[in-house]
């Protein structure tokens, strides 16, 4: 058998949502990469890693990628050129190995990061689609997060509030990702706005939290696994 590389996503946290076509690969595979986060004190922490001990596959096959929390992304570079030439080997000895993300895997993946060194290198390779955390609050809020020609806008960083207004007025729903990043001045933007608004964070897991109001929201820690969907701008 030939090597072969996929990129297969996990879906946002809940074990039930990856497709089917997702874990029989999983099962089948030899190796699968995991993205984890290393923190200035050495803690190592993966959202991925809870999600695949959930599915019931030989942890033996697990391999870390660790990545330090930083805003300098030259440890992240790093990190990626590194486990490509680690795929780049499993694949030329024939192994069929897997690198997974949480939510989608083109969608803000570690898998992306190694599009271009895969195919300047001729690496075989497939990508295995799986349920981002924006659909999922779709469902969570019970909400249509669009219908005929609404604009659906995904932002994964807001400099300011003046350039979230602009974005409410040209779109009918958008979603506000890494949530965590505005929340200095998100949660007065949201009570100044008088939006309809639905919140969630830990998607899919034991730990999620979701809500519609104002008052259930004021006094919560927005984590980095938040997300903030403004609907109905018409």
């Amino acid at each position: 058998m030939s090597g072969k590389v996929f990129g297969v996503a996990l879906g946002p946290g809940d074990p039930e949502l990856i497709t089917v076509k997702a874990l029989n690969c999983l099962k089948k595979s030899e190796k699968i990469y995991y993205p984890a986060t290393q923190s200035s004190k050495g803690n190592q922490d993966s959202f991925s890693l809870v999600i695949l001990k959930q599915l019931g596959v030989e942890e033996n096959k697990f391999v870390p990628i660790t990545v330090p929390m930083s805003k300098d992304r030259s440890a992240a570079e790093k990190a990626y050129a590194d486990l490509f030439l680690k795929v780049q080997k499993d694949v030329g000895e024939g192994k069929q190995v897997v690198v997974v993300s949480e939510g989608d895997i083109s969608f803000f993946s570690t898998f992306s990061y190694l599009l271009e060194d895969f195919r300047k290198n001729s690496v075989d390779f497939e990508m295995i689609p799986g349920v981002p955390a924006f659909i999922l609050g779709g469902s969570a809020g019970k909400l249509a997060l669009a219908t005929q020609n609404d604009k659906l806008l995904i932002a994964p960083d807001i400099e300011d509030e003046e350039e979230l207004k602009s974005l409410l007025e040209q779109n009918q729903t958008v979603v506000l990702m890494k949530l965590s990043m505005v929340r200095d001045w998100i949660k007065v933007f949201i009570q100044n706005s008088d939006l309809k608004f639905f919140y969630g964070e830990y998607l899919g897991t034991q730990k999620q939290f979701t809500c519609t109001d104002m008052e259930s929201l004021k006094d919560r820690k927005i984590p980095y696994f938040a997300i903030l969907i403004f609907y109905g701008n018409k």
